[in-house]
């Protein structure tokens, strides 16, 4: 599990490109033609009137501060948001204007042919799942932009509960379909009590922190395990299941305490000589251990949170 970085310049552009893209087609569906402003990739794309929307829904999401709310606001705004409409006709008008199913079709003729599910995925360029580190979710889409693959997007807060927040930018988190689909699901956590990428909690005690470990002494026998630095970690762990799908990477572990077993200090430090290149730190461990160093880089590669945290341990690296 990571914290997503909300402060890089590519980040800030996804989230904003989000809002003015998904704010466009909601205003087109509850507005029609009466929505004169330009497309915002100067596309001549007709997007219809919705009619028959609850008047409590219309002027909920007329309003600019409310759509910009809805749209980008934090997690914090949106559990204020979750139950704002409960009536079947409420919810059937949101469910016409907020449509998840067609944000992830990427048929170019379809209402968001131009910025979908793969747009916002190629734009966070998250490269591994955020919740369990152990799969790639690389977008990738061809020179001629034909969408290949991107990770699918966990609802936070579920969309079968709240669909008002189905387009929500900070509700759509980039992660493996394991993780979306087999163990998070639908399931309606609350953020005072689970781990959400995209919000810290001002308490020590609610932060996010961990490291993974191991019991050995023999290698051969090594198991994974996973020690919590607080309640609310340790929450986070057991609603993710993250111990029992780490009990599947041992040997990665194990490999490791060999390694350690097997290589001294001094021939890790010596790899710049062997191989005749002049390597940072940091690329001679990624060499050796397939592990990046830094907590901002480890969300890069597979099973680097673990790696790191092993190696750590195992006084490999500092």
């Amino acid at each position: 599990m990571f914290y997503i970085d909300q402060t890089t310049p590519s980040f800030l552009l996804a989230r904003d490109e989000h809002y003015t893209n998904v704010r466009y087609v909601i205003k087109k569906k509850l507005l029609g033609k009466r929505f004169t402003e330009a497309h915002p990739k100067g596309l001549d794309k007709r997007i219809d009137e919705v009619t028959g929307i609850h008047s409590t829904v219309a002027a909920f999401l007329n309003d600019e501060t409310n759509l910009k709310d809805l749209l980008i606001g934090s997690p914090d705004v949106l559990n204020q948001f979750k139950k704002r409409f409960t009536s079947k006709k409420a919810i059937a008008s949101i469910k016409a204007l907020i449509r998840y199913d067609a944000f992830i079709d990427k048929s170019v003729e379809k209402t968001f042919g131009f910025y979908h599910g793969y747009h916002l995925a190629e734009n966070l360029g998250i490269q591994t799942c955020i919740y369990c580190n152990r799969l790639y979710t690389h977008t990738i889409i061809t020179e001629n932009r034909e969408f290949i693959a991107r990770p699918t997007f966990d609802h936070w807060f579920p969309q079968s509960s709240y669909p008002l927040l189905a387009l929500s930018f900070y509700n759509l988190i980039p992660s493996c379909n394991v993780c979306n689909s087999s163990i998070k699901g639908a399931l309606p956590f609350a953020l005072k009590d689970i781990f959400h990428p995209y919000l810290k909690h001002p308490e020590n005690e609610k932060l996010l922190s961990f490291k993974f470990s191991y019991t050995l002494e023999d290698h051969l026998a090594a198991k994974s395990k996973i020690v919590s630095g607080n309640d609310f970690t340790a929450n986070s762990i057991r609603a993710m299941k993250l111990k029992e799908i780490y009990a599947g990477h041992l040997d990665e572990i194990r490999e490791l305490i060999y390694l350690k077993k097997a290589y001294s200090a001094s021939y890790i430090s010596s790899l710049n000589s062997i191989l005749k290149l002049t390597l940072s730190t940091d690329e001679i461990y990624r060499l050796a251990f397939g592990v990046y160093m830094y907590d901002d880089q480890l969300n890069k590669r597979p099973l680097s949170k673990l790696k790191k945290d092993v190696l750590a341990e195992l006084g490999i690296i500092p």
